[in-house]
């Protein structure tokens, strides 16, 4: 085998622990420095996963065959949980085609999520990128931290980021940071012009560290709630790569996470106008307008049920279950697997505490009998 091809296979195999939560810190390094490593390492890795989300259910109806069954037999029950479900899986350079190899020795039963998943949400975790590229890790335990940077007093301490221009200063250049928050993790948020923003998870904001000029603009991935400061000779502007929204002083949220069906933005407050590129739309309190591609289409909703998750309350008013676990898997870090692709399309009607134990929470969905959910490590599979 040449070297390219055995290093395909290796990556497949790294991918494939990654998902199923068996890597240690140094596998999980070598894996991230891969995908960086050239754009055509990221969409094989893309290629990897979604083959091996297809191939999830014929590894869950693996063989195992007589020597598995005498061997877990012999174990106590509680030694019978879940450890893993192992892949190997590689894309054939010639072929372009995706091999996928199980190692069913190393299978073991799943177990069902209840049983062994205790996990909650409420984790305050952040990294603050400044403007000389110099990265603060911020989390629940972070006590008064104090820099200065651009002419502007930043405080973070666990609870929220805060921004105090000092008046002394007047310089010429204004200075960016960048609040990044992974997986599981949410902030808040004060700008210097008083604005309070709130992200969720797997979220990112770049913004100035002071406001000067015509306008206030930041731009954003992911979804974030923003309670701006009314200035009416300096608009407030939050930009997203496909659209804009422009506003005075208002409150709304945004969403615009990469896999999502579009930028969704929900007015509670004020008024806004929201444009992308080939149209606009003027926003009153209690409307929605989800841009996808050309199209701005505006509808009537409950607005305060979109900005309830920055309470720690989250509605769900007839979602598809790929929706709600698309929001579970961000919220607490997890990996989502559908065995029963059918499943995807289920609708339901939820409030969830979002700081509630992940178990409770699934238990909730699986009481309707419709489904269940198994998990290892950080993975959930989702099946009939």
């Amino acid at each position: 085998m040449d070297a390219d091809l055995k290093e395909r296979y290796r990556m497949a195999e790294l991918i494939a622990g990654k998902i199923a939560g068996i890597l240690s810190d140094e596998e999980i390094t070598l894996l991230e420095k891969w995908r960086q490593a050239s754009p055509g390492h990221e969409k094989e890795y893309e290629r990897i996963i979604q083959r091996l989300k297809t191939d999830l259910r014929d590894t869950h109806r693996l063989d195992r065959g007589r020597e598995w069954e005498l061997f877990e037999n012999k174990l106590p029950r509680k030694r019978r949980i879940l450890r893993a479900w192992y892949a190997v899986a590689a894309a054939v350079l010639v072929a372009m085609v995706t091999i996928v190899v199980f190692r069913t020795e190393k299978v073991e039963p799943a177990t069902p999520l209840a049983e062994t998943v205790s996990k909650g949400m409420k984790e305050r975790k952040a990294i603050l990128i400044l403007g000389n590229g110099e990265r603060i890790n911020i989390s629940d335990s972070t006590l008064n931290v104090l820099v200065e940077t651009g002419g502007t007093e930043v405080f973070a301490s666990g609870d929220i980021i805060k921004y105090n221009r000092k008046d002394t200063m007047n310089l010429s250049t204004v200075e960016y940071n960048t609040l990044v928050i992974p997986r599981g993790g949410e902030y808040e948020l004060e700008l210097a012009d008083g604005t309070r923003v709130w992200l969720n998870s797997e979220s990112k904001l770049i913004y100035p560290v002071r406001f000067s000029g015509d306008i206030r603009e930041v731009q954003m991935e992911g979804e974030i709630c923003f309670q701006v400061a009314k200035n009416e000779k300096q608009p407030f502007i939050v930009k997203t790569k496909d659209v804009a929204v422009k506003v005075l002083g208002t409150l709304f949220n945004m969403e615009a996470y990469s896999d999502t069906r579009g930028v969704v933005t929900t007015l509670v407050e004020g008024r806004i106008n929201v444009s992308n590129g080939q149209g606009e739309r003027v926003v009153e309190p209690g409307q929605q307008v989800v841009a996808t591609g050309d199209e701005l289409v505006v509808t009537e909703v409950d607005a305060e049920q979109f900005i309830s998750w920055t309470r720690g309350i989250c509605f769900f008013n007839e979602a598809s279950l790929e929706e709600i676990m698309e929001k579970l898997g961000r919220w607490y870090d997890m990996e989502v697997f559908f065995v029963s692709p059918s499943l995807k399309e289920a609708h339901f009607s939820l409030e969830i505490k979002r700081y509630d134990n992940i178990a409770d929470v699934l238990g909730k969905i699986e009481k309707t009998g419709r489904m269940k959910f198994k998990v290892n490590g950080r993975t959930v599979m989702v099946e009939e």
